[in-house]
């Protein structure tokens, strides 16, 4: 009889342990972590992944897309551990919605802008107003009306004066909006008669283009990354702590690596 008690609460002990905070599926296996991060993260966040699966018992599954593509999707079936916003809007669509932990969110990237152009085309730009003068067929953007690469494009251009009129209001009847920032990267690889703007760190990636003009930081919108956990999911203590691991300083570092600017979130204003 003891002995089918000491069986009994072996047992029990087994549970507990293999369900604490729902980080593990069964014993011994890695957790499960689901990520959700914006396009132009897709290289970075992939090595800092592995880096963190290297040193963890975690697998990390990712979904890459627009910050608003990602917001709506987790909005409509909130089916993800982390998100990683590549602004703060879509980041503020998500919590308003209640869907953040409180306290895990923070801001922790920073970024910039860049006009590029196929390499194989002769282009230059001297300074951005020649944006509204050069014959080009299509200025490619994420898009401007959602998708924050689009958007921080959209504000720059909005805050030069061509001839009386906002360099935005010059070029908008030849932007082609694409669905992320890779997309838009994409169509300045594939044609030489078109012009892009997308984030630096994405130029720097690609061999198939070439910079025309570097916007210098305080000239452009503040660029903000955001990072949250999603609430009321079965990784929580395994989301909290990759996110404690994108502020360590070896993945700064992988972030400095592919051009990003690493912020302290600690100097950024709260939003929980």
């Amino acid at each position: 009889m003891k002995f089918h008690v000491f069986i009994a609460a072996l047992l029990m002990l087994l549970t507990i342990g293999c369900s604490s905070d729902g980080d593990q599926s069964a014993a011994g296996k890695p957790a499960r972590l689901i990520v959700f991060a914006a396009a132009s993260l897709q290289d970075v966040i992939m090595e800092i992944g592995q880096s963190y699966e290297e040193s963890h018992p975690v697998d990390i599954t990712y979904n890459f897309a627009g910050s608003n593509v990602l917001a709506r999707q987790l909005v409509a079936a909130p089916k993800a551990d982390v998100y990683l916003s590549a602004s703060e809007q879509w980041m503020d669509y998500v919590q308003n919605a209640g869907l953040l932990l409180e306290g895990s969110r923070r801001t922790f990237l920073s970024n910039s802008l860049v006009v590029i152009a196929n390499k194989n085309s002769q282009w230059k730009l001297d300074r951005p107003a020649d944006l509204a003068s050069l014959e080009y067929k299509y200025l490619s953007l994420a898009n401007p009306e959602a998708v924050p690469a689009g958007q921080y494009a959209k504000s720059w251009l909005e805050s030069i004066s061509v001839d009386g009129e906002t360099l935005w209001e010059r070029v908008k009847d030849r932007v082609a909006p694409g669905p992320d920032v890779r997309a838009a990267l994409g169509l300045v690889e594939a044609e030489t008669n078109i012009l892009g703007i997308v984030y630096r760190t994405d130029a720097a990636m690609s061999d198939e283009v070439k910079i025309l003009y570097e916007v210098p930081t305080e000239q452009g919108p503040p660029i903000r990354y955001a990072a949250a956990v999603l609430r009321n999911r079965s990784a929580g203590r395994v989301a909290r702590d990759f996110l404690a691991f994108l502020d360590s300083p070896e993945a700064a570092a992988i972030f400095e690596k592919y051009g990003f600017i690493p912020l302290d979130p600690s100097k950024e204003q709260s939003h929980d």
